[in-house]
C-alpha cells in the first residue's frame, strides 16, 4: 500500500454513488478519507462557513459526514481531522458536467480548489448523468496512476468530464461558453408569502467551441483541463504600463 494520504470529498453529498465510485479507485493510491457534505450542497461554488458553527459526524472508519460546503470539508479535514497536508484531494464525481462557465459555480471545483490553496494536488471530476461509474473507474484510474508526472505549474487544478459510454481517452481541453437559460420564477407559498425559484428549463447548453471541454465530451473523449488560481489577464498585464499612463495622467 502506498503511503499517500488522500483525502475525497464531493458536493452532491455524502451519499452520492460518484463519491462511492471515486473513494474506491483512490483506495488503490494510499489511505483515503472520506469527508463530505451531510446533504447535497451543489453550486455553492467555494463557499465556507464563517459565520457558523460547523459539525462533524464520524460514521465509519475514515468516513465523516460535515454539515457545512465542501470547502468547510476540505478546510476541516486538512486543519483538523488529518493532521497534516494530504498528498492529494479528489473532488467528486459530480453528477453532471462542470464545463465551461460552470466551473466558477462547482462546489465541486470549489473544493479541488481549496485543496489546491492547502498545498495538495488536487483535481475534479464530473460525469455525464447517464453516466457509467463501472466504466469511469478504468480511467480515472488511469488518470490517478499517472497525474504526478503530468506537467502542471503550481496553483493549478485538473478538471475531468467524463463522457457516457467508453469514452475513447483523454483529451486536453479549454473551457468552453455555456449559453445560459436560468430563470429567476417568482412564486407564492401556501401563506401568500412570495418566493423565488432560480433555474431554467432542458439543462445547460454549450457552444462547443473548437478545443473546448463541451466538444471533448460530445465526441466521446474525457475533457483534461487544466484550471488555475490567479484569474489575472496576462495579456492586459503586459500592457500595464499604457493602463498605468493613462490612469495616472493629470
Amino acid at each position: 500500500m502506498h503511503d499517500r494520504l488522500i483525502l475525497v470529498t464531493n458536493d452532491d453529498g455524502l451519499w452520492s454513488p460518484g463519491l462511492e465510485t471515486l473513494a474506491e479507485v483512490a483506495s488503490s493510491f494510499g489511505r483515503v478519507v472520506v469527508v463530505a457534505p451531510d446533504r447535497n450542497r451543489s453550486a455553492i461554488s467555494s463557499a465556507m462557513s464563517l459565520h457558523n458553527i460547523l459539525r462533524l459526524h464520524e460514521l465509519g472508519t475514515d468516513r465523516y459526514a460535515c454539515d457545512g460546503t465542501p470547502v468547510d470539508c476540505v478546510l476541516v479535514g486538512v486543519r483538523s481531522l488529518l493532521g497534516r497536508t494530504p498528498d492529494w484531494v479528489l473532488s467528486g464525481i459530480n453528477h453532471g458536467f462542470n464545463l465551461g462557465e460552470d466551473v466558477f459555480y462547482s462546489g465541486t471545483v470549489g473544493a479541488a480548489f481549496e485543496g489546491c490553496l492547502q498545498g495538495a494536488r488536487a483535481a475534479a471530476f464530473s460525469m455525464d448523468i447517464q453516466g457509467d461509474h463501472d466504466a469511469a473507474k478504468l480511467w480515472i484510474h488511469r488518470f490517478l496512476s499517472r497525474w504526478e508526472q503530468l506537467d502542471l505549474p503550481p496553483n493549478r487544478i485538473w478538471n475531468l468530464n467524463i463522457p457516457k459510454g467508453e469514452p475513447q481517452g483523454f483529451r486536453m481541453a479549454g473551457q468552453d461558453n455555456r449559453k445560459y437559460h436560468d430563470n429567476v420564477e417568482r412564486r407564492t407559498d401556501p401563506r401568500g408569502v412570495p418566493y423565488y425559484w432560480v433555474g431554467g428549463e432542458g439543462g445547460p447548453e454549450y457552444a462547443r467551441v473548437p478545443g473546448s471541454d463541451a466538444e471533448a465530451v460530445q465526441e466521446g473523449w474525457i475533457s483534461l483541463t487544466p484550471l488555475r488560481l490567479d484569474l489575472a489577464c496576462p495579456e492586459l498585464m503586459a500592457k500595464g504600463g499604457d493602463t498605468e499612463g493613462l490612469l495616472n495622467q493629470d
